[in-house]
């Protein structure tokens, strides 16, 4: 693999974990304000996110702090 190629992916995954904390901080503060509107809107765009990237499962999340 070259270190180009494994510079890209490193970058990806980096993304990627900054979206799922960005989703995660968005939703518990939705839900702290009991804004459902901001809720629904939080959980269609991960649900956006889910859908363009394969294997990441960010709905999981936020249904198991909705749960906590």
């Amino acid at each position: 693999m070259s270190l180009h190629l494994l510079s890209d992916l490193l970058d990806t995954h980096d993304a990627t974990e900054k979206a799922v904390l960005d989703f995660r901080t968005r939703y518990e503060i939705a839900l702290s304000t009991g804004d459902e509107l901001d809720v629904r809107r939080v959980r269609a765009l991960a649900a956006g996110f889910e859908l363009r990237n394969p294997g990441v499962r960010i709905l999981d999340e936020l249904d198991a702090i909705q749960a906590a």
